[in-house]
């Protein structure tokens, strides 16, 4: 009988299963279980991500909100609200103790005085030169505090010819300004006008991408200001202009302009830096193709069965391929063809290619076009732990998205879901002020809580 030996990356998986696996990463120590975090975001989902990403490594996390919540708790889909959080709040307010304060009083501004001074990070989204006129700024709470990480997330930034205006961070300007968006979209067809097709505009991204990428940028800086800390005893201040941040995602598109003037104009589903690399239909709705090389391009030709018909012997480079012409010409003669399988089948057709086609191993890259419930029922997304249902105390058993990543030693968790408004102010002020019953009352009354 024949002795099969398990290939080397099983044993690899088997190997880092044991160290990373999510259902052992309560048996482990936090990174940052030695952090206070204060979220002071108002209005903006950038905030309460950045403090996200610091609660699941552990930093215990205070999220300050009004008296009546936070704009943010309304965010849901259809203003579907379970028990009185929208359903975009209930996947970011992970890990976090809530409190109410109300800082237009002055007495609350002293609260939150009091609680900076005890804490390592401090993270705002007000528009810049609110917490300074407030006495909450990083110049006044550093003096106490210059072990203080102020994480500023803004619309605008702390300086420039627009920091001074007074709106609120919005997602949706942020795509606007980054100038991403003015290439994401349906091309306008040649002869056309935007009145006759008027699905040819741009096209905005996912929910608040733009906010997710500022949080993110946010979150990097604090911890490295953490490491900076660690060596010389000083915090900092950060200042994060969402965006700014969400304009890094221009890539080449900025170098084209500033190098040879070209603006990148809106190009549908393809991309003039790669051939193949696009979205292209199928019977039962979408397959991405990616090609990125002659040779996988080529394979893909022969997929189709079109090898002798295109001349795909007598192809050289990539380069012709890549101009939008010839893009949106092959695109036409090829989204018929696509249009004869199902994503499925076209997925089995590469993979059978890779074993047996001309170019084999060579083969491309065919990924179906999937909605969510098809993604959160994936058994690979299933056993490496992503859509483990969290069984809060308070909201009950609620799926959401776990920790992008793991790690052996400190890994990030989720450990509640989220707290009403206010939850949890007896517990945070008796345990930083040592307020008890009749204390929070009187605050209660004055309206400062």
């Amino acid at each position: 009988m024949t002795e099969h030996k398990r290939p080397k990356w099983a044993e690899w998986a088997d190997y880092i299963r044991a160290l990373d696996d999510p259902a052992k990463n309560y048996e482990k120590p936090e990174a940052l279980d030695d952090i206070l975090v204060l979220d002071l975001s108002s209005r903006s989902m950038a905030g309460c991500y950045c403090s996200s990403l610091l609660a699941e490594l552990g930093a215990e996390t205070i999220r300050v909100e009004p008296p009546g919540g936070d704009l943010v708790r309304t965010y849901s889909p259809d203003g579907i609200m379970h028990m009185g959080t929208g359903l975009a709040y209930l996947q970011e307010g992970r890990n976090k103790y809530h409190v109410t304060i109300n800082l237009e009083t002055a007495e609350g501004r002293e609260m939150v005085k009091a609680l900076a001074g005890q804490a390592d990070v401090l993270i705002e989204t007000y528009p810049a030169g609110t917490m300074d006129a407030w006495g909450l700024g990083y110049d006044e709470l550093s003096r106490s505090n210059p072990r203080l990480i102020y994480a500023s997330l803004t619309a605008f930034g702390q300086f420039g010819p627009e920091s001074g205006r007074k709106q609120y961070d919005y997602d949706n300007v942020s795509q606007a300004r980054s100038g991403i968006q003015y290439a994401t979209g349906e091309m306008l067809p040649e002869g056309k006008t935007a009145k006759e097709v008027p699905y040819a505009v741009p096209t905005k991204a996912g929910p608040w991408i733009a906010w997710a990428t500022s949080g993110t940028f946010g979150a990097v800086g604090i911890l490295g200001a953490l490491y900076y800390r660690s060596l010389t005893g000083e915090g900092q201040a950060i200042d994060a202009a969402t965006y700014e941040a969400y304009e890094r995602f221009t890539d080449y598109q900025l170098h084209w302009y500033a190098d040879q003037g070209v603006v990148n104009e809106r190009f549908g589903s393809l991309d003039t830096a790669l051939w193949l690399y696009g979205f292209f239909p199928t019977k039962d709705g979408g397959v991405f193709l990616g090609g990125l090389r002659l040779e996988m391009w080529k394979a893909f030709v022969d997929i189709l069965g079109k090898w002798d018909e295109w001349k795909a012997d007598e192809w050289t480079t990539l380069a012709p391929f890549m101009k939008r012409d010839s893009q949106v010409k092959y695109q036409a003669m090829m989204n018929p063809l696509t249009s004869q399988y199902t994503s499925h089948e076209l997925t089995r057709k590469s993979i059978e290619y890779a074993k047996t086609g001309r170019l084999a191993p060579i083969t491309t890259v065919v990924a179906e076009i999937v909605p969510p419930w098809k993604t959160m029922e994936d058994p690979v997304w299933k056993d490496r732990g992503i859509f483990t249902p969290v069984k809060d105390p308070v909201y009950g058993e609620v799926v959401c998205a776990q920790a992008q990543w793991k790690s052996t030693e400190t890994p990030p968790r989720t450990k509640w879901v989220c707290r009403p408004v206010g939850y949890d102010n007896g517990f945070v002020f008796l345990k930083y002020f040592g307020y008890g019953p009749v204390k929070l009352k009187e605050l209660e009354g004055k309206g400062v809580i």
